[in-house]
């Protein structure tokens, strides 16, 4: 009964509930005011259906939806890398042998994971635009970097035209740097002599990029130009020059690192813990210091444990994201609700938002398995 009342009234045109998948293709008439900028020197990137102008903004509903994807993989990536490499310090730190450093990361890990998630973006929001000074009084860091209660504004970095070569031949340097990676790893499987994996992929990375930049300054210019923000003389009402960060995706972000590091933190403790005295009794019997120990001995092991509720821990933050309308950042979320109020299709852009975090959070498992497989011990 239910299923067939829904059915009638997604037909019924009078319900304002009937499903069509062609608003997509209409006019936004927003402009989103937090998205992707590209300049005109790139011109391949105006062919690209998805990104059209210069401006990844307004234009039809798919584009908007496209804005408010790109803001929130760029919360979500950022967030994942910062907030596995806290996490694996402060749950190190919470064995350390030193009181002070044991005891600051305990009361870190018992504030940030003993906290709602939603009372803490609110402080760290409000902190950041009441306490931070004004765009005039902005906070000079080294770098042409200033802070202020509207985010952080930097040097823009941007592509010139001989920026192709040298990306394509640091690449070629990357993926051979790979291979010689795992080919080195076989060999010392078989022959027992060191693989000196870091010197074999340093030197093939880092010498094709030498040689795209060489190649780059004979055709005329470096591959990569900067665009320094306006000192604090020149300012007027605001920076135009340079590249910037919102205070809504900088307390977004820092909210997210913080407390998703605080969960990892209690998982890297936990793997750490698993590993066998004895494994650790006989790598100090070895000779190893407490450094190379952990680096060689203890961590390849404990990953085996940390790797399955890690990502966990992954899937948690980029659903966790969505908090962004909390602040006012403009994220997926976000513009399905602008979407869904100026169209009435609630159904539609709400498939459409289930869809995209769904595959999000496959794709993360997906890779995050294929990692876990890799870690695992091959036995014969």
């Amino acid at each position: 009964m239910l299923i067939m009342n829904l059915q009638d009234n997604f037909r019924d045109e009078s319900t304002g509930l009937r499903i069509n998948f062609g608003v997509l293709t209409r006019e936004f008439g927003v402009e989103v005011s937090q998205g992707p900028r590209y300049t005109e020197d790139i011109e391949w990137m105006r062919n690209i259906p998805i990104i059209g102008e210069d401006y990844l903004r307004g234009g039809t509903y798919t584009r908007a939806l496209m804005t408010g994807l790109y803001n929130t993989l760029q919360v979500v990536i950022i967030g994942l890398i910062f907030a596995t490499i806290l996490g694996i310090f402060v749950g190190i730190g919470l064995l350390s042998g030193n009181w002070l450093v044991q005891n600051v990361s305990m009361v870190y890990v018992e504030i940030f994971r003993n906290t709602p998630l939603l009372v803490q973006l609110f402080l760290i929001y409000g902190v950041w635009t009441r306490i931070l000074p004004g765009v005039r009084q902005s906070i000079e860091l080294p770098a042409s970097i200033y802070l202020n209660n509207r985010g952080l504004n930097y040097p823009a970095v941007s592509a010139t035209d001989t920026f192709t070569p040298f990306f394509a031949l640091s690449l070629i340097g990357f993926v051979l740097g790979i291979f010689l990676w795992v080919r080195r790893l076989r060999i010392q499987e078989e022959t027992g002599q060191p693989a000196n994996t870091l010197t074999y992929f340093s030197a093939s990375f880092f010498g094709f990029m030498f040689v795209g930049l060489i190649i780059a300054l004979v055709l005329g210019d470096l591959p990569l130009q900067t665009e320094s923000p306006e000192t604090l003389e020149e300012l007027r009402f605001n920076f135009e020059r340079g590249a910037s960060l919102t205070s809504e995706f900088m307390s977004l972000t820092v909210t997210l690192i913080l407390y998703t590091s605080a969960f990892i933190a209690d998982i890297v403790r936990a793997g750490i813990l698993s590993v066998p005295k004895g494994q650790i009794e006989a790598a100090r019997a070895s000779g190893l210091t407490g450094s190379q120990t952990l680096r060689l001995v203890i961590l390849p092991q404990a990953l085996r444990l940390i790797i399955p509720p890690l990502t966990n821990q992954y899937l948690n933050l980029s659903k966790n994201s969505s908090l962004a309308i909390a602040v006012g950042y403009v994220d997926l979320f976000n513009v399905s609700n602008i979407a869904t109020n100026q169209s009435g299709q609630a159904v539609v852009f709400f498939a459409v938002v289930l869809l995209i975090y769904l595959a999000l959070s496959l794709l993360i498992s997906l890779f995050m398995n294929i990692f876990n497989r890799s870690m695992q011990l091959q036995t014969r």
